[in-house]
């Protein structure tokens, strides 16, 4: 299967201090890898490295490779949209505060002149229903939403305009279990119809479970453990991954 993102030894440093410590990993197409750890375990740093959102005074060293090749800070943006899409750990800094939902995300469609305005306001509907989004919702102002509101709306564009690389930074943290299972579903759903390839960062290491392919455990920077999510689950070889799944329940001793 072809490999969609690459990192190569990529390191990360703000000053003397070291964020991300020579990751090696791939994503290939229709992957989920799923990245775990402890808060202020470098996820989230780890998916600024893989959407080009690095900068002053943070440094990065290595290769992060998209498709074969290796990005240059003017590549980024080029693959933003239909190519890449991110979720935001905050999903209110996605969007306009003066523009509804709906007129938002049908701006972000024409831009890639992939359908017309009927077919987007039948499927944007479709979508909305799939998350559990009430239809009158889409017609609101994101300050309107709750916080689980939010998140689901941030994911309608990828779910209308399927990316090749979807960047999920703990897209369920602020929803209840139900909510979240249809989140997990939708996306699934992605890269079952789609071939998606999806970085999804959570602490929820039973959601983890749920929608791995492949899992990562980081710690203080450090890849610890990674593997086919089933094998890392089932067989853990280090004392803080099986420390993560005896916390979630998922192991009765570490």
């Amino acid at each position: 299967m072809s490999t969609i993102l690459s990192f190569q030894d990529v390191t990360v440093t703000n000053g003397n201090r070291i964020l991300l410590d020579a990751l090696r990993f791939t994503v290939c197409k229709g992957e989920i890898l799923v990245i775990v750890g402890e808060s202020g375990s470098g996820k989230t740093t780890l998916l600024k490295a893989a959407s080009g959102m690095i900068s002053p005074p943070l440094q990065l060293l290595g290769e992060v490779c998209y498709k074969g090749h290796t990005l240059q800070s003017s590549d980024w943006q080029k693959i933003y949209g239909y190519e890449l899409s991110i979720l935001f750990q905050n999903a209110l800094s996605s969007f306009c505060p003066v523009q509804t939902i709906q007129t938002q995300l049908w701006d972000a469609v024409r831009l890639t002149g992939k359908m017309n305005h009927s077919e987007f306001t039948e499927i944007v509907k479709k979508r909305a229903v799939m998350l559990g989004l009430p239809e009158e919702s889409l017609h609101k102002y994101p300050i309107t939403f709750s916080g689980g509101m939010i998140q689901r709306a941030e994911l309608l564009f990828p779910l209308i305009m399927p990316p090749h690389l979807l960047l999920a930074d703990e897209p369920t943290s602020a929803v209840d279990s139900l909510t979240q299972q249809k989140i997990a579903d939708a996306l699934l759903r992605l890269r079952r119809y789609h071939q998606t390839a999806i970085i999804f960062v959570t602490h929820d290491i039973r959601l983890a479970r749920y929608m791995a392919d492949t899992l990562l455990v980081l710690k203080q920077g450090h890849l610890i453990e990674y593997g086919k999510a089933s094998s890392v689950i089932g067989n853990p070889q280090q004392p803080y991954t099986k420390e993560l799944l005896f916390l979630a329940g998922i192991r009765k001793d570490f």
